[in-house]
């Protein structure tokens, strides 16, 4: 599929180094939601550089190179480490990477810097916090490269190091789950019971699926055992399971019975409702989340965007909702794709 988009992209380039680098940022920005999006824009961000003049590509070298190798190279090389158990090693090549990355993409520079992957993420980072300045996006997603560099961190005990570096990551990408997700983790090593409770609260508000939804309420069940508050801990993991199933969450509620003595009892949904009324969070999916990536669905049918973008948005939608005239969009969209993709093996 990625073949295939940078093969047509490539049938529109003239020649002209200063059209093609425009025209290639424009693709870029046609393509950025798209769920192949990371492999497309490093592939297009690779064909730029080679248009670019020397001048201009040795100025990007100090800025997007440590020695002969991209940043992302380098990133690919810390997984590597990790692979082969060598986890120091991994940890210096990540320090190397945050070297770059706070000398040309701070987060706080002028304009500001963000990592988003898609629109999807742009837009719900938008809706939150309303920004007044410019921004831009960074060539590489070092959202992902301090997430990895945090977790690495957690990993060696190292919990205030990590903490730092999964603030780093947020700040690169406020919309993704992932870093809050670790940063929750660093809260329960240091038993930190109210930033624990901040993150999840700040985590569901760009949670973008059951499974997203899921993990947050185990991580209000584990608060809950934290402050001793067993009933809403018990309402907080029923419900967790109502959006994914979470095979820990039977540990759980086994370890409040052996901690309270008492059999553990279905909670009622007023119990439930009672238990999020409590400490201030809403159940069920953000509102916002779910209308903005209805009104980014709904836009691409409407411009005909590619098939697959389209499905993107309205699956996290139907993933949140289970909405009935959601899913006739999708399947309307599964049949595109699918006439589509029997034009082209006719055409073969």
């Amino acid at each position: 599929m990625v073949k295939d988009i940078i093969e047509e992209i490539k049938k529109g380039l003239t020649g002209d180094p200063a059209k093609d680098i425009s025209y290639l940022q424009e693709q870029g920005m046609k393509y950025r939601s798209a769920p192949e999006a990371p492999e497309i824009l490093k592939i297009l961000s690779e064909m730029s550089f080679d248009l670019l003049p020397d001048e201009n590509k040795n100025q990007l070298k100090t800025m997007m190179f440590i020695g002969s190798k991209r940043l992302d190279q380098v990133f690919n090389d810390a997984n590597t480490c990790v692979k082969n158990k060598d986890i120091d090693g991994a940890i210096n090549l990540l320090a190397e990477i945050e070297k770059k990355a706070d000398q040309y993409f701070a987060p706080d520079s002028t304009p500001n810097k963000f990592s988003f992957r898609n629109r999807l993420d742009e837009y719900i980072y938008a809706n939150l916090y309303k920004p007044e300045n410019k921004y831009e996006r960074t060539p590489f997603d070092f959202c992902q490269y301090f997430s990895a560099y945090g977790y690495l961190l957690v990993e060696k005990r190292k919990p205030e190091e990590a903490a730092e570096k999964l603030k780093k990551a947020i700040a690169y990408n406020p919309s993704n789950v992932e870093p809050r997700f670790e940063l929750a983790e660093v809260y329960k090593l240091t038993h930190d019971s109210e930033k624990l409770l901040d993150c999840i609260r700040e985590t569901l508000k760009v949670s973008t699926t059951p499974v997203h939804i899921s993990r947050c309420y185990a991580n209000l069940g584990y608060y809950g055992i934290e402050v001793k508050d067993y009933d809403s801990a018990v309402a907080f993991y029923y419900e967790s399971v109502v959006y994914a199933q979470n095979p820990a969450v039977s540990g759980e509620l086994q370890h409040i019975r052996a901690i309270t003595g008492k059999d553990i009892k279905a909670p009622t949904r007023e119990d439930i409702l009672a238990a999020f009324e409590k400490y201030g969070i809403k159940n069920g999916p953000d509102q916002d989340v779910v209308n903005i990536a209805y009104s980014l669905g709904s836009y691409c049918i409407e411009h005909d965007a590619p098939p697959q973008e389209s499905m993107f948005y309205m699956q996290i939608v139907y993933g949140l909702t289970r909405d009935e005239k959601v899913k006739e969009k999708i399947d309307m969209l599964n049949a595109q794709i699918a006439a589509k993709n029997l034009a082209q093996e006719s055409k073969a």
